[in-house]
C-alpha cells in the first residue's frame, strides 16, 4: 500500500514589487472567494499581511486570464501527459487549438518553476 506524504508548503507573495514577495516571515492568509463566469468553481482570494494587499490564486499564474475552467485546465493536463497533441486536446474539450496551447505553455512554466524551487 502506497503511503501519501503530507506536506505543508509555505505561501509566498508573488507579487513582484512586494517587498515581502520572498520573506518565509511575511503571513499569507485566505480571504474569501470569488468566481467567474466561465467557472463556477470557487477560486480562493489570498492577503499578504505584509504588502497589505489581497490577489487571487490564478493572479499571477499563467492561467490568469484564460477561458476557462480549473477542471478545463487539468483535462486539458492530463490529456497531454497521455501525448494527445493539442489538436486532438482542443477538440475533445470543444476550445479553440490557440487556447489549448497557450494553457499547456502556461501550466509547463509553472510546473517546471514548481520543480526547480521544490528539488
Amino acid at each position: 500500500m502506497t503511503k501519501k506524504l503530507s506536506v505543508d508548503l509555505k505561501l509566498f507573495c508573488p507579487r513582484e514589487d512586494c517587498p515581502y514577495r520572498n520573506d518565509s516571515k511575511n503571513k499569507i492568509t485566505k480571504d474569501g472567494f470569488y468566481t467567474t463566469k466561465n467557472d463556477s468553481e470557487r477560486r480562493q482570494m489570498l492577503y499578504c499581511c505584509g504588502g497589505k494587499h489581497r490577489y487571487s490564486e490564478t493572479t499571477y499564474s499563467g492561467l490568469w486570464g484564460k477561458q476557462g475552467s480549473f477542471k478545463e485546465y487539468e483535462q486539458a493536463a492530463k490529456l497531454f501527459c497521455y501525448e494527445l497533441s493539442a489538436d486532438t486536446i482542443a477538440d475533445i474539450l470543444g476550445k479553440d487549438v490557440r487556447t489549448i496551447t497557450t494553457w499547456l505553455l502556461s501550466m509547463s512554466k509553472k510546473s517546471k518553476l514548481f520543480h526547480e524551487t521544490m528539488c
